[in-house]
């Protein structure tokens, strides 16, 4: 997948080469999202099956930056009809991030500006497209301060790890943790468990 201004804005294309090298699909990429507006910040993991999952940051709604997805199949066609808006509150929603859900779908988490500040917010999509969890996604850490840099995996029991860096204590970023099932449900205390403390700031987490 990558990011395209063939058409004078920013759009969504992808490509799929086999292990000769060979290139599969249509010469120059097929479009995974040719939307108005800017589409970018592309995140993508495998759904299983031999195709993909992307989320990206969108702009159509021409007033703020939404979270959107979309599933492609082995041949590269589009799976789910229509783009599936993972979140479109009125504040801006940035720099999605996502990891495959084991069945078919994925967990995407992304910085949300709703609350004023930046915090982490979280949607899983199914594998047929629809949102699974509260719309808009449910808060993953809403603590003072900003939230950012998202880390996120799947555990060996099904359940997803987000890990970020936090500014909740007003003197450096330290580190921070959460785990919700696949049904929606935060297993660890509100606000995520704290990881590291360290003087100075802690970034670039690896999960």
């Amino acid at each position: 997948f990558w990011e395209d201004v063939r058409s004078g804005h920013w759009d969504i294309y992808a490509q799929r080469v086999d292990a000769s090298g060979n290139v599969l699909w249509t010469a120059n990429g097929v479009p995974v999202c040719t939307a108005a507006g800017n589409q970018w910040f592309i995140e993508a993991v495998s759904d299983g099956m031999g195709g993909a999952i992307v989320t990206w940051e969108d702009s159509r709604s021409g007033t703020n930056f939404d979270i959107y997805a979309q599933r492609i199949d082995s041949t590269g066609g589009r799976v789910w009809f229509g783009d599936e808006a993972v979140c479109t509150d009125s504040s801006d929603q940035r720099d999605p991030t996502l990891t495959a859900d084991g069945k078919g779908g994925a967990v995407i988490a992304w910085h949300d500006h709703r609350n004023g500040n930046t915090d982490i917010y979280a949607q899983r999509i199914a594998s047929g497209g629809s949102p699974k969890w509260t719309p808009d996604g449910i808060p993953i850490c809403t603590a003072p301060n900003d939230q950012s840099g998202i880390g996120i995996t799947l555990d060996a029991t099904g359940a997803v790890v987000f890990v970020w860096s936090d500014m909740r204590n007003d003197v450096d970023y330290d580190i921070y943790a959460q785990r919700v099932s696949l049904g929606g449900d935060i297993l660890w205390p509100s606000d995520g468990i704290q990881v590291s403390q360290a003087p100075g700031n802690e970034y670039a987490m690896v999960v």
